[in-house]
């Protein structure tokens, strides 16, 4: 998935199968010219209607962790303000029908709203899906561009950080 991701589960249809995140992880990793920076979280949420195709994903922002307990310091409360904004949210469907067949690989591509630091925007992420002996593992690559999330970085630290963050989430869907 290419998806960045308690009462998070949105109404879906109650006949219809969900399959919901198992270990799964989102990490980012920013280049930039004085230091590249990066941070992994294993805490995502999220579950798939398979015959609807909608989706709903999320992460507790304060659960990335970084190499120095300095940069998720001020990644929480200088840039991300995870006290305000504690979740990102990935929410919409797949563009076509999620069809669970056994020792399949397929790619599909996610369109929804991704909010981050409280700001929404629509965006179509590309997932691989690797379907193998009734596990369902999922693999997504995309980028955010800070400003399109009003995400300020100080000039002081402006060659420290880089305009876009390269996103990476994958982990297991299993059916509960």
């Amino acid at each position: 998935m290419k998806f960045l991701v308690t009462a998070f589960l949105f109404p879906l249809c109650i006949f219809s199968q969900k399959i919901f995140v198992n270990n799964a992880q989102v990490s980012f990793f920013s280049a930039a010219p004085l230091e590249d920076i990066s941070a992994v979280s294993n805490q995502l949420d999220g579950v798939v209607d398979i015959e609807t195709g909608d989706f709903f994903f999320r992460i507790p922002i304060n659960t990335f962790i970084f190499p120095s307990s300095l940069m998720q310091k001020h990644f929480n409360e200088k840039y991300m303000e995870s006290e305000k904004y504690s979740m990102s949210l990935f929410k919409g469907s797949f563009d076509e029908s999620v069809a669970i067949l056994d020792d399949s690989l397929m790619n599909v591509s996610a369109a929804g709203v991704l909010n981050i630091h409280g700001v929404e925007q629509d965006v179509i992420i590309d997932t691989d899906l690797n379907i193998y002996n009734g596990d369902v593992l999922f693999y997504s690559e995309f980028n955010v561009p800070l400003k399109d999330y009003k995400i300020k970085i100080p000039k002081v630290v402006r060659m420290n950080i880089a305009d876009t963050i390269l996103v990476k989430v994958s982990g297991r869907l299993v059916v509960k």
